[in-house]
C-alpha cells in the first residue's frame, strides 16, 4: 500500500507561496484596472454634465446677442429715416400744409 510522505521541503513551499502571490497580484490588478476605469467614466459623467451645462448658459447668450442685434438693426433703419426726412425738412420738401396752418406752406407765408 503506497503511503503518503508528510515530509515537507522548503522549495515546495516557497513555490505554493510565489504561486498564491502571483494569484493574488493578478486578482489585484485586474481589480485595480476596472476600479480606476470606473472611475475614470464616472469622472468623464461629470465633466460631460457640466459641459452640457455651459452649453445651455452658451445657447442663452447667442441668444440675447440675437435680439440684441435684430434691435440695432431696427433702430439704424429708424435713424436712417429721421435722417432722411431731416435732409427733406432741409431743403424744403417735406413740409405738410394742413388747413390749421391757414395759408402758410412752410417756413415762409405765401407771397
Amino acid at each position: 500500500m503506497p503511503g503518503f510522505e508528510w515530509s515537507v521541503k522548503l522549495g515546495d513551499v516557497l513555490t505554493v507561496l510565489g504561486a498564491l502571490f502571483v494569484g493574488a497580484a493578478i486578482l489585484y490588478n485586474r481589480g485595480g484596472s476596472e476600479a480606476r476605469a470606473g472611475m475614470s467614466l464616472s469622472h468623464l459623467a461629470d465633466q460631460v454634465t457640466g459641459m452640457k451645462d455651459e452649453l445651455k448658459e452658451l445657447a442663452k447668450v447667442i441668444t440675447t446677442l440675437a435680439v440684441q442685434d435684430t434691435k440695432i438693426t431696427n433702430l439704424l433703419q429708424q435713424f436712417t429715416m429721421l435722417q432722411r426726412n431731416v435732409e427733406d425738412l432741409r431743403r424744403g420738401a417735406g413740409f405738410v400744409s394742413t388747413p390749421a396752418r391757414g395759408n402758410v406752406d412752410g417756413e415762409y407765408p405765401k407771397s
